[in-house]
């Protein structure tokens, strides 16, 4: 007599949505919806922490995002850093405290991304910030 056993996984309910301009993740075990750029920065901007924090795997995770708002949660992410890292740098924060903020390994890498995805360097983009402020004040 041969007993047979079945086991079934079951995947924990997560949808991502948009309200007010925010996305919030709803899982099935919280009670209310949680803010996704929080969960981010918790995370350090990177997938894996994205991924725990939420309880899905990372394969999960980009259906859930495709599905919920049309892109990957890597371009999220990634978008969702730059906007922190050009906060911080208007307020005045050193490049290199933002690249250790956000994650980076290196002022260099960040100077890159940042560079990639803006057009311009954050020394430059620090310095015309400056000026415009500047300017508004007088």
């Amino acid at each position: 007599m041969c007993a047979t056993y079945s086991h079934t996984v079951k995947r924990r309910d997560v949808e991502i949505t948009q309200k007010d301009g925010r996305l919030l993740v709803l899982l099935a075990r919280e009670p209310l919806p949680l803010s996704l750029s929080q969960i981010a920065r918790e995370a350090h901007y990177q997938l894996p922490g994205l991924c725990d924090r939420v309880g899905v795997s990372e394969r999960h995770l980009r259906r859930v995002f495709e599905d919920g708002i049309g892109i990957a949660p890597k371009d999220w992410l990634r978008q969702e850093r730059m906007v922190a890292a050009r906060s911080l740098l208007r307020e005045g924060s050193m490049i290199k405290e933002v690249a250790i903020d956000l994650g980076f390994t290196t002022a260099k890498m960040f100077s890159r991304d940042f560079l990639l995805f803006y057009g311009v360097k954050p020394t430059d983009f620090q310095r015309k910030e400056s000026a415009h402020i500047l300017n508004a004040a007088s």
